[in-house]
């Protein structure tokens, strides 16, 4: 079961703020692989909405939201004027915000990411961004925020372009961050749509020609944790004062000698279900573990402040050889896993007729009760997880 529905919006600095009543009811359980039946869907983000119970799933080549109803496998196609099947676009990351109870879109300019002819990232920093805050009650937009013109006063500030902005994540008071992948530096766009500049890095961590910035969470204690490929660790910003603290740039421990792409992530989330002390790397570019890529699991013990490797999950659920995992959402009760068409060396991509949402919650059960990690009761007190592997 299918439907379209596109809609309609300008673009403007200033917004409607919509309030959010915070009185829904707990979502059913959901577990198990999801199968989602939606021709040329072609997934990047994806994210969970415990305000609505649905399934949100960025479609990256023709821009558009897929609405996927886990219960009944309905499907709804929400398309943005100017933006869906707009070749200038990818429709990248999509994240819940509890603070606004709605869904923030990232709309990157499609150059940075591919370009015809070429299989170089990077290179282009050219194009339109968007924010998009998407409303999954109704599936209007509120607002949609055009950085462009925070990310040209930034480029003539430090003399270079920067690029890549796919994925954000939103603060106690529904503010979001927006960073961009090339150019270590972060946007900030506040709850009525206006952007501005919250975060250039130094000169010696100014680098507009390899990932950095990739994924990106906030924190019930309003700590805002970042991936960052550059300097292969964790960046922490702590929002809880009147003003955010410095950044504080952390290595992980526990590293394995051959792990070369370290939070080179495309996508990075800390489930509730583990406290937020544990997160999630979507790692598309390392084969040490499978062909595929795979998802790596970090875990800390101090709000991230510090870090250690847990251990990896390859990318092998049994799928075609032109898919990936771009991206990982949590339920309430478990965790899943996005199976992602990329787009071939030129920039095409193939022909999909639906993708499955993996359910990969045992796997990085087993990898935090593994005894060789020894992690200590301030991680495991998530009560539904203390219990053994032969419960699994």
């Amino acid at each position: 079961m299918r439907s379209q529905i596109t809609v309609l919006f300008p673009i403007f600095a200033t917004a409607v703020l919509v309030l959010a009543s915070g009185s829904y009811s707990a979502c059913p359980p959901v577990s198990g692989n999801l199968r989602v039946s939606q021709r040329d869907i072609y997934p990047e983000g994806v994210e969970f909405s415990p305000s609505n119970c649905k399934i949100y799933i960025g479609s990256l080549n023709n821009n558009s939201v897929v609405e996927f109803d886990p219960y009944t496998s309905a499907t709804e196609i929400i398309e943005f004027p100017g933006i869906t099947h707009n070749w200038e676009y990818f429709i990248c990351g999509l994240d819940y915000s509890y603070a606004t109870e709605n869904i923030y879109v990232s709309a990157s300019a499609r150059a940075p990411w591919f370009n015809p002819g070429s299989d170089a990232m990077g290179k282009n920093l050219t194009g339109p961004n968007r924010l998009i805050k998407l409303s999954p009650l109704d599936r209007s937009v509120i607002w949609q925020a055009d950085i462009n013109p925070v990310i040209e006063e930034i480029g003539q500030q430090i003399g270079t372009p920067i690029g890549g902005f796919q994925d954000s994540a939103e603060d106690q008071d529904g503010n979001a961050y927006f960073p961009s992948s090339f150019g270590h530096t972060i946007l900030k766009v506040d709850v009525n749509g206006q952007a501005s500049k919250f975060y250039i890095a130094e000169s010696e961590k100014l680098n507009t020609d390899a990932y950095g910035f990739g994924g990106l969470f906030t924190t019930d204690e309003n700590v805002l944790v970042l991936s960052d490929g550059v300097t292969g660790g964790f960046v922490r910003f702590d929002l809880s004062g009147p003003n955010p603290s410095e950044p504080l740039f952390s290595k992980p421990t526990n590293l394995w000698t051959k792990y070369d792409t370290v939070l080179d992530c495309d996508s990075l989330i800390a489930p509730r279900k583990f406290n937020q002390t544990v997160a999630l790397c979507s790692d598309v570019v390392n084969r040490n573990l499978s062909p595929h890529g795979m998802i790596t699991v970090y875990a800390s013990e101090d709000g991230w402040k510090t870090s250690r490797y847990i251990g990896a999950i390859p990318v092998e659920f049994g799928q075609s050889p032109d898919v990936w995992s771009t991206a990982q959402f949590a339920t309430p009760e478990g965790v899943y896993a996005l199976s992602s068409a990329l787009p071939y060396a030129e920039g095409t991509f193939p022909k999909t007729n639906g993708t499955t949402l993996v359910d990969i919650t045992e796997k990085v059960v087993e990898l935090l009760h593994s005894s060789e990690h020894d992690l200590p009761a301030e991680i495991l007190n998530f009560e539904s997880l203390v219990q053994s592997k032969d419960e699994l």
